[in-house]
């Protein structure tokens, strides 16, 4: 035996992320830190070190996960509305449990979370909503969203964004 600590694989953020996404997507309440600890063949400590606690675990996943949700896009504003939503809904269908785990920690939004609220938010003042109008559609679009990924709906949800999206248009077209 030699001197000095134990030699173990690296452990990166990226392998943590990587395989704490792989046990959420089994299951909500499967990721805990002893258990992805385990996993990663490593101390539940070592894993603190680089994350921290669950509900940062569970934050920097959806950072993780939603920064692949593009928000800049080309054309006019009710056609990049519909390709953001369209891809948000992807995004978190492919991964449901981590909608779920992210509504029960507590905190602010993450980072790419609120960037993606933001970039709705701007492309419904564009189409010339007030205010106000645009941050209740601004829920509305989300909560619809996350409804559609909760119920793990088997439907094409395209036909309810549509709907939606022209029950939009009539509220932001001039009277």
């Amino acid at each position: 035996m030699t001197a000095g600590r134990p030699t173990t694989p690296r452990l990166t953020r990226d392998a943590i992320l990587t395989e704490a996404l792989a046990l959420l997507d089994t299951g909500e309440t499967v990721l805990t830190i002893r258990a992805l600890a385990q996993r990663l063949n490593v101390t539940p400590m070592a894993v603190q070190h680089h994350i921290g606690t669950r509900d940062a675990l569970i934050r920097a996943l959806a950072d993780h996960v939603l920064t692949k949700v593009p928000t800049e896009t080309e054309g006019p504003p009710t056609q990049r509305l519909r390709a953001l939503m369209q891809t948000y809904v992807q995004t978190i269908t492919a991964h449901p449990n981590l909608t779920l785990a992210l509504f029960r920690t507590a905190g602010p939004l993450p980072r790419e979370a609120q960037r993606i609220t933001d970039a709705l938010e701007s492309l419904l003042l564009a189409q010339g909503l007030s205010a106000a109008k645009a941050r209740l559609w601004r829920d509305i679009l989300i909560d619809w969203a996350h409804g559609m990924t909760l119920a793990q709906s088997p439907d094409d949800p395209a036909p309810a964004l549509d709907a939606l999206l022209q029950a939009l248009t009539a509220h932001s077209a001039p009277p």
